[in-house]
């Protein structure tokens, strides 16, 4: 799999998230970044990246340097030469273009993509994905229903009939893995999940 932010719309976007900046690291600007998917080399492997910031704005920068560390990534980006422009973007996400990417088998696919989805049931359309959920064990979907009810379901083969992204539609084998789960506040909105590297369907 590959990170990729879980609140992108439907349909496959131009950009993935794969992390954020956690903290600056050193006087030379280099940025310690925590992925999304611990496991992915996505940022290794990619020539540059874009920052979302805190404050809503973007900015593109060409990867100078990347380097492993236990806890993440190391990494430093064009433009961004001293601790203060490190400090500057404490807490942007990045996201890498998906051409840099590798390609994705059949069968395979972003989770990202599952947003905005139509999930049927063997009776019909249960709902649309509105985020994708990440736990130790297992990564999870979460459905508004028709009747505004939030559902969640684990990603396992034993729920999942079919994940068509082109055709923008996951069927379900049965509602048995269903699970009602409660509506953030509205004053505390819940701030999606992301998930970081393809599934299979």
């Amino acid at each position: 799999m590959v990170p990729v932010s879980a609140s992108e719309p439907k349909g496959p976007g131009q950009h993935l998230r794969i992390g954020r900046v956690a903290r600056a690291h050193g006087l030379k600007g280099e940025l310690e970044i925590r992925l999304d998917w611990p496991d992915s080399r996505s940022l290794l492997e990619a020539t540059g990246v874009v920052l979302s910031l805190p404050d809503g704005s973007t900015a593109s920068h060409a990867i100078a340097g990347t380097r492993q560390t236990p806890k993440g990534v190391l990494l430093r980006l064009e433009g961004i030469a001293d601790r203060d422009a490190a400090e500057a973007v404490l807490g942007a996400t990045l996201s890498v273009p998906r051409t840099d990417l590798p390609p994705l088998e059949d069968g395979e696919y972003y989770l990202c993509d599952l947003v905005g989805l139509e999930v049927k049931g063997p009776a019909g359309t249960v709902g649309r994905v509105l985020e994708v959920q990440m736990y130790p064990s297992v990564d999870s979907i979460v459905i508004e229903a028709r009747d505004g009810e939030r559902l969640e379901l684990p990603l396992l083969a034993e729920w999942l009939e079919r994940v068509d992204v082109p055709a923008g539609c996951i069927t379900l084998r049965s509602l048995d893995g269903l699970i009602e789960v409660t509506r953030p506040p509205s004053h505390a909105p819940a701030e999606p999940a992301t998930a970081s590297d393809p599934a299979e369907g």
